[in-house]
């Protein structure tokens, strides 16, 4: 009988700890510390000399598929300053369900810098080529997608370069 008793307690401290552990890792403060905000003018900006950015090429990713080079100064300061305010949370995969995806890829005088995805104004994909790494987020503050449509359908339209 005290082999049973024994049995009992320790399939009760299992399951308490368990608990205790799910709990710990599905706090708000964990996960705020594993998956930190950030924004996208730490993420992109910063990293990149505005002199260094020769083109942007835009891609509408919905049935559409028009492709829009852009090598016009105010016409790529005008992107990267409606991205610089997007706060930014990392998460570990954003959800295949977007309706609306839109790809930016910024280049510079040689080679791409970044690729940007953005979905639904709800989450982005940086690819960063200089270091070689993809990180996926979950955009926190509101993004007008139009500020990137715009430049569809106005006979910007040019064979990609990039």
């Amino acid at each position: 009988m005290k082999k049973s008793f024994r049995s009992v307690i320790y399939v009760i401290l299992i399951i308490i700890l368990t608990i205790v552990v799910i709990n710990f890792f599905n706090s708000a403060e964990i996960k705020n510390r594993m998956f930190p905000n950030t924004t996208f003018k730490k993420e992109v900006t910063e990293k990149i000399e505005n002199k260094e950015i020769s083109s942007l090429l835009l891609m509408d990713g919905t049935e559409n598929e028009d492709v829009v080079t852009l090598k016009n100064r105010a016409d790529i300061d005008y992107i990267l300053d409606s991205l610089a305010v997007l706060n930014l949370k990392k998460v570990s995969e954003s959800p295949d369900t977007s309706k609306e995806d839109y790809y930016i890829n910024i280049k510079g005088q040689t080679e791409n810098l970044f690729s940007l995805i953005l979905s639904d104004s709800k989450y982005m994909v940086i690819t960063d080529f200089k270091n070689n790494s993809v990180q996926q987020y979950e955009i926190e503050n509101d993004f007008d997608l139009n500020k990137i449509k715009k430049f569809f359908g106005n006979g910007n339209k040019n064979s990609p370069s990039l």
